[in-house]
């Protein structure tokens, strides 16, 4: 029963889709209406800018340490905490007041790792952050990353490796027409390395 609610908990604080709380609040529109239309993170601050991709993020980290943190007060154990992500990858992907048209939990998920098991959680996230450097791509990293980390977890905890690999499929199944551009060779390139460089003022 605790997995029950530590789930639905989950769901629950998932369904807060900050882009679209950011949207509307501070910009006065919808931003699925405007570039990918992925109510998430990256298309935030790629259409309307850092600030406000910087907002999205930093609620969505938060509904997830609150969420996160209601469990673990409820029902001590790292089992629920994998449950709870389960939910909040749920409600933010398929959340039911916005007709389950969700983003994509990268943000979610990474917080929820590095919570469950923070040195494999970082590992994984920097092993994530070279392939983002080398491929020039923000597909196929998230989910490297989050298969890296089911397959771990799953060699010491099962159960929890079993949802962590469910979670991956969930992200796997919302990245999925970026998966299909990627394959083609029509993914967006995205150099971060020449952004970091741009930043420094330090000339290629």
């Amino acid at each position: 029963m605790a997995r029950l609610w530590a789930t639905i908990i989950g769901y629950f604080f998932g369904n807060f889709l900050f882009a679209m709380i950011v949207g509307r609040l501070a910009l006065k529109l919808d931003p699925t209406k405007y570039g990918s239309g992925n109510p998430g993170t990256a298309n935030m601050g790629a259409v309307f800018g850092k600030k406000f991709g910087i907002m999205t993020c930093a609620g969505d980290l938060l509904k997830t340490v609150i969420a996160l943190f209601i469990v673990y007060f409820l029902f001590p154990g790292k089992i629920y905490l994998s449950y709870a992500g389960l939910g909040l990858i749920l409600g933010h992907c398929f959340p039911i007041w916005h007709h389950f048209k969700g983003g994509k939990g990268v943000a979610v998920s990474a917080l929820l790792a590095v919570s469950y098991d923070w040195k494999a959680g970082l590992i994984t996230l920097l092993i994530a952050l070279l392939l983002t450097a080398v491929m020039q791509n923000l597909t196929i990293p998230p989910l490297v990353f989050m298969l890296l980390f089911s397959i771990y977890t799953i060699i010491y905890a099962r159960e929890a490796g079993i949802i962590f690999l469910i979670i991956t499929a969930i992200m796997a199944f919302k990245f999925r027409k970026d998966i299909v551009d990627f394959l083609t060779g029509n993914g967006k390139k995205v150099d971060i390395l020449y952004s970091i460089k741009k930043k420094l003022g330090i000339k290629a």
